[in-house]
């Protein structure tokens, strides 16, 4: 038989059958198979935030390195380059908002926690526009808590009632009468946190006790229950020495099918169970079970002939890693019952090998060894360093769990991290409970379509367009000048079309964008065009889904006096956040070797501010530099030099190739007098062949002006300057406050030690950093990516001599 799997690369496929033939059964399934193709095959990213802390005090930064993923196969996106980070208080106002560039899937960048911000809880959340299109929980959102010193003097660990709340979920949505039935149970206190070890009695109608539960360090448990039609059962749980009676909230059906599914080892065996009064009712008609994950998927073919239950046994290396749903259709494809189940197999996580610290009178070096890490392959590691008595970090999820778990759920996971952290059977165990609860996933069967036009694009930098009205200007050149590490553009009109367009482009808050119109033999003027922005704000991202606040210790009321950070002043913050003290000299060096990175033959001079004073003009420095750009002869300006040098000002095209901002000069007259302020670099290129004969005999000069020069008439006469209304927000160096101890009991809970964005391997096999020395034990919350396709979690304490 040709079996039938299909994956997001193509298509394999493995369907299971059985008493019937192959034809039937495809003829039947083709629904089930076109209406989830379609819908899974638009591309799915996902995103996660590796946060500092989850806690923090007014006047600190919140430090986050986002990773930007491929949902189908949890590798890096590369294709994503714009990123959203919003924060938003408990009434969904936007307090700060910004966009962040993507790069290799990764970007970091920070938040100042400033006069915006009062004491409370917040939720941050980190999107795409493209993720706007679907309902899945792509995005990450999560919720921090700021304590303002100001106004919360203490942080009390308060006395809640003795209030829970408790659900029961049949597994796969259905209690079936005369069968076996597994029912998850969920226990959350007053503050909506799991209530741990609670123990809880099924109780029957002669307040019989039929079987017991007890919940795990979450909440979370499981109990097995043979229905009966004629009882009305109860639970009674037993919390804090309270008894609480609740109904079991489900009515046993008299007919119906269910899922049953159980994991042992590499094995996934799933049931599918119905009972004697309803075998009749379905025997021999086709039923199918479908394994998804968003992705890829197996259908295999149900027939129940004799007996009420049809058990497979599936090899989980053959399904994806992760979160699988399996979802079960009648004969009329309709789902009538659903149920999660996770596959450990095939997750990657790397843990570090040894770690070592190295201490010297003021700074603390720390080793860590990856050994399992390809240096040659990407990889990147995030770190937050924290006192080892830390309060401040309780945040939920990680980045496994953010990859393979929440997106297909429903609503949020209290710490779902758990689940992934020292792996063994009891977490197993555990998280399947926590699926039974879950339900349905996040893929509604009842409204999986997408229109042919998504209304929410894909992004990739900002555009500029604009539309050339004047006929007399339909043939000219327009020039976007370089600025920041974008290189010029340069445009015309396309036949049968009057507008333009500058694509790709990533100016930060601190860049100036200069358009210019040049047509043949003409001199460069501004461009007088009206430009339109693609986008022009930051989209907003509504979201339904309760988020969890960090959880803190709420039974025993503790006082705890706190102050700020010492010396702390919100708008010094403000500016330090700008201010990146480094050598002149070294920023022009790595700048020069980036620039000149794609040449094969040449070099790149950047003119330092001396150069620029010492030079007035553009042929005064070249000359000092022996770059013969002006090779043909011409009277001088103020006749012959005592250097014998010349002007150029010729149309003699026997020299070099000038292009000046990415426009190849018909006459190089435009840089008489051309000041040396205006100039921002210069490449040349001794081997220029690609921009034709002239460039590959005598070379090509790039000229790039910056329009950062006192000349602003000579601004004023080539260029417009457009202001764009959204920005990528620059790189922010993260600073760790100070405080005014830094052993006492507040800096121990809450303090800051320092936050590493981006780190990554060194050819030996080692991540190193360094940090100021601290005076108290510390952790380090350790997240990352690596060998394409590997994931790095682990926490690493640190005592000190």
């Amino acid at each position: 038989m040709k079996p039938h799997y299909k994956t997001s690369s193509h298509y394999l496929y493995l369907l299971f059958f059985m008493c019937f033939g192959y034809l039937g059964a495809q003829e039947q399934s083709i629904d089930i198979i076109d209406k989830y193709e379609n819908y899974t095959a638009t591309p799915r990213e996902t995103v996660y935030l590796h946060l500092n802390k989850s806690t923090y005090i007014k006047g600190e930064s919140i430090g986050f390195t986002a990773y930007v993923l491929d949902k189908k196969d949890k590798k890096r996106s590369l294709l994503t380059t714009n990123l959203y980070v919003s924060i938003e208080d408990a009434n969904k106002n936007i307090i700060k908002k910004k966009l962040i560039r993507v790069d290799n899937g990764i970007a970091s960048n920070t938040f100042i926690v400033d006069s915006l911000f009062n004491s409370g809880l917040y939720n941050i959340k980190a999107y795409t526009n493209w993720m706007r299109n679907f309902d899945e929980q792509n995005y990450h959102q999560e919720a921090l808590r700021v304590i303002d010193p100001e106004t919360e003097k203490y942080i009390e660990k308060v006395s809640v009632d003795n209030a829970i709340d408790a659900q029961f979920l049949p597994e796969s949505g259905h209690l079936l009468n005369g069968v076996l039935n597994k029912v998850g149970v969920v226990i959350k206190d007053s503050q909506g946190f799991g209530v741990p070890n609670a123990v809880g009695q099924l109780i029957g109608n002669d307040n019989e006790i039929l079987t017991t539960f007890k919940t795990n360090e979450l909440g979370i448990g499981s109990f097995a229950l043979l229905a009966n039609l004629e009882n009305a059962y109860k639970v009674k749980v037993n919390h804090a020495n309270k008894d609480f009676i609740f109904s079991l909230g489900h009515k046993v059906e008299k007919n119906g099918v269910i899922i049953s599914v159980k994991g042992l080892k590499s094995k996934l065996f799933a049931s599918i169970i119905t009972n004697q009064e309803t075998l009749d009712i379905v025997k021999n008609k086709r039923y199918a079970l479908m394994i998804h994950n968003g992705d890829a998927y197996k259908v295999i073919d149900i027939y129940f002939t004799d007996n009420t239950t049809v058990t497979k046994s599936i090899d989980c290396t053959t399904i994806p890693s992760g979160t699988n749903i399996l979802t079960l259709f009648n004969e009329d494809e309709k789902p009538i019952a659903e149920r999660l189940f996770f596959n450990y197999e095939g997750i990657n996580i790397i843990n570090s090998n040894d770690i070592s610290a190295t201490s010297k009178t003021d700074s603390l070096s720390i080793r860590l060894g990856l050994k399992d890490i390809d240096q040659k392959a990407f990889n990147n590691t995030s770190i937050s360093i924290l006192p080892q008595e830390t309060r401040s970090y309780s945040r939920h999820s990680n980045i496994i769990s953010q990859a393979f778990l929440q997106p297909y759920l429903k609503t949020s996971v209290e710490q779902s991290k758990y689940y992934f952290n020292n792996i063994n059977d009891r977490k197993r165990h555990d998280l399947d409970n926590l699926l039974v609860t879950q339900g349905w996933s996040s893929y509604d069967w009842n409204n999986m379509f997408l229109p042919d036009e998504l209304p929410y694009s894909f992004e990739q930098g900002i555009a500029l367009k604009a539309n050339v009205n004047n006929q007399k200007h339909i043939n000219d050149v327009y020039v976007l000048h370089h600025f920041g590490n974008n290189q010029p553009q340069y445009k015309q009109v396309s036949d049968g079309n009057n507008s333009i367009i500058f694509e790709n482009l990533f100016p930060s808050e601190k860049d100036s964008i200069y358009v210019s119109r040049s047509s043949d033999n003409e001199k460069l003027v501004p461009a007088q065009l009206y430009l339109q922005t693609l986008p022009s704000l930051i989209p907003s991202l509504v979201t339904n889904t309760k988020v969890l606040p960090p959880k803190s210790n709420y039974k025993i009321t503790e006082e705890l006096s706190l102050y700020s950070p010492r010396n702390l002043n919100l708008d010094e913050v403000q500016q330090l956040d700008e201010v990146v003290v480094e050598s002149s000299v070294d920023k022009e060096l790595v700048r020069a070797r980036k620039l000149s990175a794609h040449l094969n033959d040449g070099f790149v001079k950047i003119p330092s501010e001396t150069d620029k004073l010492t030079f007035l003009y553009l042929e005064d420095y070249l000359w000092a530099n022996r770059i013969n750009a002006f090779s043909f002869s011409i009277e001088s300006r103020e006749g012959p030099g005592a250097d014998g040098r010349v002007e150029a000002s010729g149309n003699d095209n026997s020299g070099m190739l000038i292009i000046l901002d990415g426009v190849p000069l018909a006459s190089n007259s435009v840089l008489y007098k051309y000041p040396m302020a205006n100039i921002d670099y210069i490449e040349f290129d001794r081997n220029g062949a690609r921009y034709g004969a002239r460039g590959g005999k005598n070379g090509v000069l790039k000229i790039y002006s910056s329009f950062k020069s006192m000349f602003s008439s000579v601004n004023k006469v080539t260029a417009q300057n457009y202001k764009i209304p959204l920005t990528f927000s620059a790189d922010k160096k993260f600073y760790t406050p100070k405080y005014q101890y830094y052993n006492d009991d507040f800096f121990k809970g809450f303090g800051t030690i320092d936050w590493k964005p981006k780190l990554a391997i060194d050819d030996k096999g080692n991540i190193t950093f360094k940090i100021l020395k601290p005076e108290v034990p510390i952790t380090l919350f350790i997240e990352g990516i690596a060998n394409d396709g590997s994931f790095i979690f682990e926490e690493k304490s640190i005592t000190l001599n």
